[in-house]
Formats: structure tokens, sequence, C-alpha cells
């Protein structure tokens, strides 16, 4: 049990919330708590916007899944967002395991965290084998959320971000893809650390906005435009190292002089 002074101290600065203003004694009621679970939440659906893997400890199993903990809350593994290492012979085993999953909801009003430990493997490195930054590959969209698109690769699962759909602003993800639309899609980046595939369609456009007014175009422009972005950023790279080797030149001939 933690007490006051090991949370709060003379001096020490802290953000509070207002939860009355003025008591019957004429005091205004501060709750640190409420601060807290607030930016937990926060933090919540910053992760799950971001893709982020994270790891939850295993508390027990029933026919529906695994039980988990994750920071003060518990959670919940539906029985059918297991791995494939991963059945349902095989949970009561990992009571008290942490298991790298991601996040499927999160509902601040209920308190209720769901999560899949499928997503987060998919996301494994042998499962990105083959595959490199700005490779196009074809896809299946899998779910629409309000700050973009996840996407199947064939077991690997990437998140197409709503900035990265077109060069023109787009208000609305389900506007431009629904479930179960096939699409080609580039490897913008993978993050291994944090489990994290990124793509874009953004960059396979042939010209800006293609993406709203003729997605076949883009799709039959895929590859070419993919050999174009590889072609910019090497040529960048080469760049960049040119002018690397030019300052470091330039000192050198300074010292000397």
């Amino acid at each position: 049990m933690v007490t006051p002074l090991e949370v709060v101290r003379v001096g020490m600065e802290r953000e509070f919330v207002v939860i009355e203003r003025e008591d019957k004694f004429g005091q205004t009621v501060l709750s640190l708590a409420t601060e807290e679970v607030t930016m937990f939440w926060h933090r919540m659906r910053q992760l799950s916007e971001e893709d982020v893997t994270v790891y939850v400890k295993v508390e027990s199993a029933n026919k529906g899944g695994l039980l988990v903990k994750y920071g003060p809350y518990d959670g919940f593994i539906p029985v059918s967002q297991f791995g494939s290492q991963v059945t349902p012979e095989s949970m009561e085993s990992l009571v008290g395991y942490d298991l790298p999953v991601k996040f499927l909801e999160i509902n601040e009003d209920t308190d209720r965290l769901v999560f899949s430990n499928k997503r987060a493997s998919s996301m494994s490195a042998a499962g990105m084998q083959g595959y490199k930054i700005g490779d196009v590959v074809e896809g299946v969209v899998q779910s629409i959320k309000p700050y973009g698109a996840f996407v199947d690769l064939g077991g690997i699962t990437g998140l197409l971000h709503l900035t990265q759909i077109s060069h023109q602003r787009i208000m609305s993800v389900d506007k431009i893809l629904k479930e179960g639309d096939k699409l080609k899609v580039m490897i913008l980046s993978h993050d291994r650390d944090r489990g994290r595939v990124t793509l874009s369609t953004k960059k396979l456009e042939p010209n800006p906005g293609d993406m709203l007014t003729n997605p076949q175009l883009v799709y039959e422009k895929a590859e070419e435009m993919a050999e174009l972005f590889k072609a910019r950023v090497s040529a960048a790279e080469t760049q960049s190292r040119t002018d690397d080797s030019t300052g470091d030149q330039m000192a050198a001939e300074t010292y000397v002089y």
C-alpha cells in the first residue's frame, strides 16, 4: 500500500483535476488519480493508433480466451486472436507469462481493453522475411479505423495511415476504403522492435489525388512509381554521403592551412 507522503511531497509540482471547486469547508478538492487515469487512456489510444506491440501478463484462462493485465487494468484476448503458437488446449499453460499483443478495442467508459496476440505475432521478423522498404505488395483491407486501415498482406498486418493514403487531404477513411477491398501498397517502414509495419499508397500515386479519383490507375502504375521512389531515395542517400565527404575534406583543409 502506498501512503500519501510517498505520492506527493512538499514542494513537488504535479497536475491535478479539480473535482469540487469548494466543499463545505470552503476548500477546493483536487484529484491526482483522475488525472493519472485520463493520461493512461490517452496513452492507450496513442499506442493503438501507432499500432505498437505491448506486453500483457496472463492472469487466467477460460473457454473464451485469456484474461490479462496491462498496467492497472484488466484486458482480454479472445480465442480467435491467438497466434499460431497458442491453441485452446495450451492456454492454461500460459498463466503467469507475458505475451506480445496489439490493441483491438479500447473503451474508456467500460474500462475495456481487448487485445490480439495473432496480430502481434504476425509482425515478427520472420514474417517480414523477403520484404524490403519500397517493395509493392498486394493486400486486403482487414479493418477500418478513424486513423487509417489495417491491411492483411498474407499473414502479416500493416497499417495504412490516414496521411499515407493520398496526397490529397482525406477526412474519413471509410469513404475511400472498405473492409475486404483488395489493393496494392508500398512497404514504407518496418520497426521490428515495436512490431510495426507501415504502408503507403500515397507514394504510388502518379498524380496527387489519384487514390480518390482513380485508384485502379494507382495499382496499375504501382511498381513503376515504387521504382521511381527507390531511385529518389538512393539519389538522396548518395548526395548526403557526397556532402558529408566534401564537408570532411573542407574541414581537414581548413585545419591544415
